[in-house]
């Protein structure tokens, strides 16, 4: 039986890297493609509208982040209450880990861990989607004011821009929920 659940605990740590690879793609994909959108965005004065794409594909992809999160810290947490008592407590990794985070979040040093407003990965998905979207409404407002559009044109920005505030908003909730999961 001791063999099934260190079989069990081998394809759960390789989920665990698979899932991490997974994210590491998705961090890049981010980074990437909000880069390729603002490069293609600002070559151009009348491409500005194309930085309203950001805030989406950062919200798609973010919440694919924390997916993925979410199902890491559900194995670990497995591991940690189901399958190391099945094994006597032997497996302390996991154990090790909890305890060592703990000590960490009680003196302060959880900043990098946790997902704080400021962690660097939370920064590239929410705070690329509010620069791109505040570089939008600032260049839109600055192009409107010297040659306003017509209003169908400013309806359709409005709801991109709209659009893209309730992006950012959900996934700023997504990361503050993931913060308080274990």
């Amino acid at each position: 039986m001791e063999e099934i659940e260190l079989a069990e605990y081998s394809a759960l740590r390789t989920e665990i890297e698979r899932r991490a690879g997974i994210q590491w793609n998705v961090f890049a994909l981010q980074i990437t493609s909000a880069g390729a959108i603002t490069s293609l965005a600002v070559s151009n004065a009348s491409n500005f509208v194309l930085l309203l794409i950001v805030p989406l594909s950062s919200y798609m992809l973010g919440s694919r982040y924390i997916l993925h999160d979410h199902h890491i810290k559900l194995i670990q947490r497995y591991f940690r209450e189901s399958l190391s008592p099945r094994l006597s407590d032997r497996l302390q990794w996991d154990t090790w880990k909890s305890t060592a985070s703990a000590d960490s979040e009680a003196d302060g040093r959880d900043r990098v861990t946790r997902w704080n407003p400021f962690h660097p990965t939370r920064l590239a998905f929410e705070g690329v989607a509010v620069l791109t979207l505040g570089a939008a409404i600032g260049s839109g407002l600055y192009r409107w004011l010297s040659d306003p559009p017509h209003w169908a044109v400013v309806t359709g920005f409005g709801l991109f821009t709209a659009l893209g505030l309730l992006a950012i908003w959900q996934l700023h909730q997504r990361f503050t929920a993931a913060t308080a999961t274990t």
